[in-house]
C-alpha cells in the first residue's frame, strides 16, 4: 500500500530519532520544542485512570510520577477528564453527545462500535496519517522499522484515526500458556512434555503415582475451564495439533476449527484424556478462581493459564515450583499457538484527536514523546533517583521505591503510580526492560519460555469489517458458537460421540458459517494489501 510505503520512506529521514528509542542518556529529540509555543501549554484529555494508581492515592493522572515528569519535560499541562470506574462507555457516549469535546480522547478506538472512521465522518475526531508523519518522528521511525505494527492500526483505506499503545518487545505480548508443577515432575523423575503423547504420559503419572505425597489418589492431573478458547480453556489442547476452537489462518486462508481434520484429531485426544480421568471432571463448572484454588492446594498438576505470578505469591515455599513449559506440538505441526495476544503489538488502548482541538500538530508533537527519547524513559521508568537508577552498564533499574515502599504501599500500587505503561490506560511504547523487573521469577521464566516456543503464523491478524459484515458475523456466530460449545462439551464428557462431527459441521453450514468465513477471508485480503 502506497501509504505504508510512504511511512517507510519518511522513516528513513527520521532515523536520527531511532537512537532515542532506547532508554538512557539525556538526548532530547527536537520534537519536544519546549518553550517554542509549538506544543500546547494546556491539553484536555479524556482518559480512564489505572486502578492501582487510584488505590495508591492518585486523584487524577497528574498525581502519577511519569505525567508529572512529562509536564516538566514538555511544558504542557494536562487537564484530565476521568470517567468513574464501570461507567467508561456511558461517559464516553455522553461526552460525544454533549458536543463539549476535549482536545483528545483515549478509548478502545480499535474496537469501538461502528469503527473509528464513523466518528471521523460524524465530525468527532480527525484523520491523523499526514499529521502523524509530519509531527511524530519517533513513531514514524518506529513504523519504518516495524511496518507490520503500523498495519495493525492503519485503516483498510490507508488512513490513521488513532495513535495506539504499542508493545515494543515480543515478551510483552506473551502472558499466558501451559504450566506444570515442576516439583511433581522432579519427584517422579519426569521431563517436561513436548508432544501430545508425552503430555498424556506425564498426566497419567500424576494420576497414579501420588506426586502430592499425601497417600491418597486425589490428584487432578489437568484442570481448566470450558472448552471455549479462553486462557484457561481445555480446548487449548487443540493447539498441539495445529488447530483451534475458532478461526485461524492456514496457507493464507481463514478456517474455522471444527470443520477441519486436525480438529477431529485433537478432539479425540481430549476426549481420551477426559475418559481416562486426566482432565478435571468439573471443568465445565470451573472459573479461574476455582481452578487456581485446586492448583494452589496441591490437587492439580497442569493447566493453561496466565503467567504464574499469583502461584509464585502463594506457593513459593522452597519446595513447590510452577514452570511455564514450551508449547507442546504433534509431529509435523509448526503453528501451535492460536492466542491473538501473542501477535498483537497494538492493544485496544488508543488516543484520537477531536475536532475541538485547536492545535492538532502540537498535540501530536507532545504525544510523540511517549514513543522515543527521554520521554520513553519517563513513561516506562518514572523519575531517575526516585523510581529507578542506572546500573554500571547504563541500564535503568527499578528501586525500592517500587518494591519496598516506605509508606507501606504494595508493589502493584507503586508500579501503577510510578510506571506509566504498567496497567496503563494511556497510549505509549511499552518496554520489556522495565516490565521484566516487576515480574516474579516464575512469571519471567514462563513468559520467555512461551515466547521462544510459539508458532503463531496461524493467528488471525486484527481485521477490520464493514458495518454490514459485522452485522452478519454477529448474527451468524452467536448461534454457531452456542451450538458448537454445547455439542463439543457433550462429546468431551461422554454424552456425545466424535462420530457426531459430520452432523455438527452440516448444521453450522446451515447457520451460515461459510458466509462468515468468506467475510473473514475478504477482510484478510484487505489487511494484507494495507
Amino acid at each position: 500500500m502506497k501509504n505504508l510505503k510512504k511511512l517507510t520512506a519518511l522513516g528513513l529521514a527520521a532515523l536520527l530519532t531511532v537512537a532515542a528509542a532506547g532508554c538512557g542518556g539525556d538526548d532530547e529529540p527536537a520534537v519536544v520544542n519546549k518553550g517554542t509555543g509549538e506544543i500546547p501549554e494546556t491539553l484536555t484529555i479524556y482518559c480512564g485512570i489505572s486502578g492501582y494508581a487510584t488505590k495508591a492515592g492518585a486523584k487524577d493522572m497528574n498525581d502519577m510520577l511519569p505525567f508529572q515528569m512529562m509536564e516538566e519535560f514538555t511544558g504542557c499541562h494536562v487537564e484530565w477528564i476521568h470517567p468513574a470506574t464501570g461507567s467508561e462507555e456511558e461517559k464516553f457516549n455522553l461526552t460525544i453527545a454533549s458536543g463539549n469535546l476535549p482536545d483528545m480522547m483515549v478509548s478502545n478506538w480499535k474496537g469501538v462500535q461502528g469503527g473509528a472512521k464513523m466518528y471521523a465522518d460524524d465530525g468527532v475526531i480527525i484523520p491523523l496519517r499526514e499529521l502523524m508523519e509530519e509531527n511524530m518522528p519517533n513513531l514514524t521511525a518506529y513504523n519504518a522499522q516495524k511496518p507490520h505494527v503500523a498495519k495493525q492500526y492503519i485503516d483498510d483505506s490507508g488512513e490513521v484515526y488513532y495513535i495506539p499503545f504499542i508493545r515494543k518487545d515480543e515478551q510483552l505480548k506473551v502472558y499466558q500458556g501451559p504450566q506444570i508443577r515442576q516439583d511433581w515432575l522432579e519427584k517422579l523423575g519426569l521431563e517436561a512434555p513436548t508432544t501430545p503423547d508425552e503430555l498424556y504420559n506425564v498426566l497419567m503419572a500424576f494420576k497414579t503415582q501420588d506426586p502430592n505425597g499425601n497417600g491418597e489418589a486425589d490428584e487432578i492431573p489437568m484442570s481448566g475451564v470450558k472448552f471455549e478458547n479462553t486462557s484457561q480453556a481445555i480446548g487449548n489442547l487443540l493447539w498441539m495439533f495445529g488447530t483451534a476452537n475458532g478461526f485461524y489462518v492456514e496457507n493464507g486462508q481463514v478456517k474455522y476449527g471444527v470443520q477441519e481434520d486436525a480438529f477431529e484429531e485433537g478432539l479425540k485426544y481430549i476426549t481420551k484424556l477426559y475418559a481416562d480421568g486426566l482432565i478435571d471432571k468439573d471443568y465445565l463448572l470451573n472459573d479461574r478462581d476455582k481452578m487456581d484454588n485446586k492448583f494452589m492446594n496441591d490437587k492439580v498438576g497442569f493447566v493453561y493459564s496466565l503467567q504464574p505470578g499469583n502461584y509464585y505469591k502463594n506457593m513459593n515455599d522452597g519446595t513447590r515450583k510452577v514452570t511455564g513449559i514450551a508449547h507442546p506440538k504433534a509431529e509435523g505441526v509448526t503453528n501451535n499457538v492460536f492466542d491473538s495476544s501473542y501477535t498483537q503489538d497494538v492493544t485496544g488502548i488508543s488516543i484520537a484527536v477531536t475536532t475541538a482541538n485547536e492545535n492538532p500538530s502540537g498535540s501530536l508533537k507532545w504525544l510523540d514523546n511517549f514513543y522515543g527519547g527521554k520521554g520513553l524513559e519517563i513513561i516506562n521508568f518514572g523519575k531517575e533517583g526516585v523510581s529507578f537508577e542506572y546500573d554500571a552498564q547504563g541500564n535503568p533499574k527499578l528501586t525500592d521505591y517500587i518494591f519496598n515502599n516506605p509508606n507501606g504501599k504494595s508493589q502493584q500500587e507503586m508500579s501503577g503510580l510510578s510506571l506509566g505503561t504498567y496497567q496503563s490506560n494511556f497510549p505509549a511504547l511499552q518496554l520489556w526492560s522495565y516490565y521484566e523487573q516487576i515480574l516474579s521469577p516464575w512469571g519471567k521464566e514462563s513468559i520467555e519460555t512461551w515466547a521462544g516456543s510459539a508458532g503463531t503464523d496461524g493467528v488471525v491478524p486484527p481485521l477490520s469489517f464493514t458495518e454490514e459484515e459485522n452485522e452478519t458475523i454477529a448474527q451468524n456466530m452467536s448461534q454457531i458458537e452456542t451450538f458448537v460449545s454445547e455439542r463439543i462439551n457433550k462429546i468431551v464428557i461422554g454424552n456425545g460421540s466424535i462420530d457426531e462431527l459430520p452432523e455438527i459441521r452440516e448444521k453450522i453450514k446451515s447457520m451460515g458459517i461459510d458466509e462468515v468465513i468468506e467475510i473473514y477471508n475478504n477482510a484478510l485480503k484487505r489487511y494484507n494489501e494495507r
